[in-house]
């Protein structure tokens, strides 16, 4: 029998140790630290390069090195309906020095927010993959007329797996990342505004450099999630409709050999909940529709949307973002209630959405890869 391409191994088959060992470096090429440098160098000095996610999950690039320097940005698009984790490995240094802000722009890709909503309730938000344990963290739709409000994406309940900390990486408990997830869309009772669509999740992204680190652009390197968007406003006699819940901050993890600079800073924010729309005309006597609640991540839940007005009254503003930093750092802001109309018995204002929390991120030195 001839010799057997690595890969193609199938029962019965006379395998040679170098088959075996060509298997194996092929393996290690694609795990290693850093990668094996496939996809060639990355290298952006002026204008934007994207990179096409494809719809996939899980992205690897595989770089010789990765400079985006001058004005040069890198965006990506196509990501997975429930968001994708995109890594980055580069076999010798990363250099991002762009004045561009964000030079590297994840921002909006992870899972898909609730789609603009014409009558009724919204949609929720999708939730973002490789949750562990489920957590539901998407943004809840907001309702049309029924006043319970757009629910919020809760907190994620297993911390241990993720690998934001140091803690966590010097461990060794892995990787584990996950991208943020979406916001959910805002209801419409009656009339022919239009509720808000939520904003999309920041998207997951690993960076290995097995060269030297060098990062100095503030706020250069982007996973933030989308602001939900505003509800539009109806014509003739028409209650407001609900705002867009924000999208979920994604999480982000830098790993380096050595260190030239870090003192850029990644931009980890939560969308901000839309907008209400106010009601217009007369005579409705009904409710206006609920703002669709913000996306929850690793550490703080979203916003809940705010309800639609009652009979002939303004709606409430959707709910912030929570975090467990005091300070919020990133947390999305829910969006404003609109007014009723005026006249007799003015037509009702729709709710706020509610705010994404932010994501989270580390960068570290390579001491376990």
């Amino acid at each position: 029998m001839g010799r057997i391409k690595p890969n193609n191994f199938v029962a019965g088959d006379d395998v040679i140790a170098s088959d075996i060992n060509e298997n194996f470096d092929d393996l290690y090429s694609q795990i290693k630290f850093g990668g094996n440098g496939a996809d060639g160098a990355l290298n952006v000095s002026s204008g934007t390069t994207n990179i096409d996610l494809g719809g996939l999950a899980y992205v690897i690039k595989n770089y010789t090195y990765i400079s985006i320097t001058g004005t040069g940005k890198v965006t990506f698009s196509n990501p997975n309906a429930n968001g994708t984790i995109i890594v980055l490995k580069s076999q010798g240094d990363v250099t991002l020095t762009s004045s561009q802000a964000p030079m590297l722009d994840a921002s909006g890709m992870g899972a898909t927010g609730g789609a603009t909503n014409t009558t009724g309730d919204g949609e929720n938000g999708n939730t973002a993959n490789y949750i562990f344990g489920g957590d539901s963290s998407n943004g809840k739709l907001g309702t049309g007329g029924s006043r319970s409000g757009g629910g919020a994406g809760v907190i994620y309940t297993t911390k241990n797996i993720y690998g934001i900390t140091q803690q966590h990486i010097y461990r060794k408990w892995g990787l584990w990342i996950t991208a943020g997830s979406g916001g959910g869309s805002g209801g419409v009772d009656v009339g022919n505004a239009v509720g808000g669509a939520g904003g999309n999740g920041g998207g997951g992204l690993v960076i290995e450099c097995a060269g030297a680190w060098n990062f100095t652009t503030a706020l250069g390197i982007s996973v933030a999630g989308k602001n939900g968007a505003d509800s539009t406003i109806g014509t003739g006699n028409s209650n407001g409709a609900g705002g867009g819940g924000g999208g979920a901050g994604g999480m982000c993890v830098i790993l380096y050999n050595t260190l030239t600079a870090n003192s850029g800073t990644i931009n980890i924010s939560g969308g901000n909940g839309g907008n209400a729309s106010a009601g217009v005309g007369t005579g409705l006597n009904s409710y206006g529709g609920d703002g669709g609640g913000g996306a929850g991540m690793f550490a703080g839940a979203g916003g809940a949307g705010g309800l639609g007005g009652g009979q002939n009254a303004g709606g409430a503003g959707g709910a912030v973002g929570t975090h467990s930093a005091t300070t919020g750092a990133g947390r999305g802001t829910g969006g404003n209630g609109g007014s009723a109309s005026g006249g007799g018995t003015p037509c009702a204002g729709g709710g706020g959405g509610g705010g994404g929390t932010a994501g989270e991120y580390v960068v570290a030195l390579n001491t376990e890869y």
